[in-house]
């Protein structure tokens, strides 16, 4: 028991150091009217529900990565086109089978503000992004093919990268 006493005292020790980042939240602006939100057919209400759940692991993880303590990055999404479309026509079994091709590339606009830890606003902006080479990221982990936002993910985590790489987290 002694000799795993030290290990515990220091994994204690180091547990609140993984607090020390910022944070990150996430908002929609009208998602009944995004461009393309949708999810084997589901509703815009219940495809969110899946979006926010996707999105939530990957938003703590960007605020570890390059927030600093006390910051905060509201994200106010405004529009949400997936990657692929839904082609009722190619399967007419399984009509909300969304084909994911090189021509329908992810695309998502949103606006942003980053405060500090006194509630300055520090960097704000509107941006509308795309990759058309979405297909061909090789900087993207092997996709999770229970994921259902792989792709608009991967491009906010691509857009955070490199906005905010020479953003200095004190």
């Amino acid at each position: 028991m002694k000799a795993y006493s030290k290990y515990i005292v220091l994994a204690v020790a180091l547990f609140p150091l993984s607090g020390l980042a910022g944070t990150m939240q996430a908002e929609f602006e009208n998602y009944e009217d995004f461009t393309d939100f949708s999810v084997y057919g589901l509703s815009e209400t219940k495809t969110l529900r899946i979006f926010k759940a996707e999105l939530e692991p990957v938003l703590e993880d960007l605020a570890d990565k390059y927030l600093a303590e006390g910051e905060t990055l509201n994200i106010l999404f405004t529009d949400i086109d997936m990657a692929g479309d839904i082609q009722p026509w190619r399967n007419t079994s399984n009509a909300d089978i969304r084909y994911v091709e090189a021509v329908y590339p992810p695309r998502l606009k949103f606006s942003y503000a980053l405060q500090n830890a006194d509630g300055e606003t520090i960097m704000e902006g509107e941006e509308s992004i795309s990759d058309l080479g979405f297909q061909m990221n090789t900087i993207a982990p092997i996709r999770n093919r229970y994921m259902h936002f792989f792709y608009e993910t991967t491009l906010l985590k691509d857009w955070m990268r490199k906005t905010f790489r020479d953003h200095e987290k004190s």
